[in-house]
């Protein structure tokens, strides 16, 4: 009778271990799209949109968390300087970036923000309001933008206006050298701008670029799987 219930004993621990066994194969075998990947995003330091100043990285990584595409994406932010940025997107080495993507590249979109963001110039404050009708109306002045190629079709255009351009790392860079009259005119935006509070300068009531919060993503890299 001991003999018997050993065997019987014998065949539960064996079947226990076989089923034991085939659990741990099928999750070696499982797909790796069900793992959670990291995903490092493009940025560069243009507060409050996007600062490694800050734990959250800014703005722009916020609304990101919160879109909560997928539990098994973790994102994370990879700030490198705008020609940097830049040149990484043109080299096809990158999946998402909020810095945007280079004319003539494939990439997809994904707004973020409810509310467009306007993009403008700002200046030492004058009783007149900061308009113009053409960059032209502004032609022979200076104008601190952020370092990218020379020839990059958003820098063309005040090369071509007839500005005298001083590439800046960051947007406060520009601002500072507006505030110390080493340039006439600084990029900025008006959320930005906002946080400066200073009444010794003045946002521009024309807008270079009205736009919402933007991801970018290269297709190539398939995130989670194709966009509708």
């Amino acid at each position: 009778m001991l003999m018997f219930y050993s065997h019987i004993v014998s065949k539960f621990l064996l079947m226990r271990l076989a089923s034991l066994i085939t659990f741990t194969v099928a999750l070696l075998l499982m797909p790796m799209s069900s793992q959670a990947k990291t995903v490092d995003v493009l940025a560069i330091e243009y507060p409050p949109f996007m600062t490694s100043e800050e734990p959250d990285n800014g703005i722009a990584f916020e609304l990101l968390e919160k879109a909560a595409f997928s539990d098994a994406i973790t994102w994370r932010a990879l700030f490198v300087p705008p020609a940097r940025a830049a040149a990484i997107i043109r080299s096809g080495e990158w999946c998402a970036s909020f810095y945007p993507a280079v004319e003539g590249i494939e990439s997809q979109s994904i707004v973020l923000s409810k509310s467009k963001i306007s993009v403008g110039l700002v200046r030492l404050a004058e009783k007149s309001t900061f308009v113009w009708q053409s960059l032209n109306d502004l032609a022979g002045e200076s104008v601190a933008l952020l370092r990218t190629k020379e020839d990059a079709a958003f820098a063309q255009q005040f090369t071509d206006a007839g500005f005298r351009i001083v590439f800046v790392e960051d947007i406060e860079t520009g601002i500072r050298l507006v505030r110390s009259n080493r340039v006439d005119y600084a990029l900025s935006d008006n959320l930005s701008f906002a946080q400066q509070n200073d009444d010794a300068l003045q946002f521009s009531k024309s807008a270079l670029v009205v736009t919402p919060v933007t991801l970018y993503l290269n297709p190539i890299c398939d995130i989670f799987g194709p966009l509708d």
